[in-house]
């Protein structure tokens, strides 16, 4: 038998490559201009270390590079603080991106 049609069946991009591409993909499309409006800082607790761009209400294909879905916070406020707790922080987070930019300290 001779398979003529590989689209549906094979794919040349190992699976965690293509999940690494996509991280890559959004990255590079709003994290400069998330970090800029947030001065580089968490959100949260003012830290500039080990920032991560943070969807706050996911990253469905409508909210992926939406800017006032995405909020800076650095690596323990985003794994410890907020993905533990998603729904008391989510309007948290809303509200942080409605007030606009920190301002410098």
């Amino acid at each position: 038998m001779i398979v003529t049609d590989l689209s549906t069946s094979f794919n040349p991009v190992p699976k965690n490559e293509r999940k690494k591409n996509k991280k890559l993909i959004v990255r590079n499309c709003i994290y400069d201009e998330v970090c800029k409006r947030d001065n580089g800082r968490c959100r949260l607790c003012g830290s500039k270390i080990r920032l991560q761009l943070h969807h706050i209400d996911g990253r469905g294909k409508e909210l992926t590079n939406n800017i006032d879905n995405c909020i800076m916070l650095c690596m323990n406020c985003h794994l410890n603080i907020v993905h533990k707790n998603q729904k008391k922080y989510r309007p948290i987070l809303k509200e942080l991106i409605k007030n606009g930019k920190m301002e410098n300290n």
